[in-house]
């Protein structure tokens, strides 16, 4: 029954300090974090749950991990954002899918995506017909931006 009444205390507060690190993460929506934004949320739900669930940590050290963790992210943003060659590994950069209608066969190899994939992508765009796109860039997030031919 201790155990119980452990768990019944130490879950609202690691959920409440998971919302507040979330929120000081910033507001991106999940289809705007990077890689590295989604590792760190993983992380940090993982962390939450074995400390709440394992029993094996004492509550203070479920903050002092997440106190490290949110460092952590602040110095990867703070990186990314003063480095463009660290923005670049750590985040990745666009690819180009499609250029003046044409598919660049090695990007979509590089990514693993097929054709008919990139084809509904493009769907959901607007886009039915290559011959209409000049450029298309697989961004870092995972979605797609076209750039349609003039007139």
């Amino acid at each position: 029954m201790e155990e119980m009444s452990q768990i019944l205390v130490e879950f609202p507060l690691v959920l409440f300090l998971m919302f507040i690190v979330f929120r000081l993460m910033g507001s991106k929506e999940l289809n705007q974090s990077t890689p590295i934004d989604f590792a760190f949320m993983v992380l940090l739900t993982s962390i939450g749950w074995d400390v709440t669930i394992s029993q094996d940590f004492p509550l203070w050290f479920t903050f002092v991990l997440i106190i490290l963790l949110v460092a952590m992210i602040y110095l990867f943003d703070l990186i990314t954002s003063k480095s463009k060659r660290a923005e670049k590994i750590i985040i990745g950069e666009p690819l180009l899918l499609i250029e003046d209608g044409e598919i660049v066969e090695k990007a979509l190899k590089k990514v693993r995506l097929s054709e008919d994939e990139l084809l509904a992508l493009l769907r959901l765009k607007g886009f039915f017909l290559l011959e209409n796109i000049e450029l298309c860039y697989l961004e870092f997030n995972g979605d797609i931006s076209v750039k349609p031919k003039e007139g």
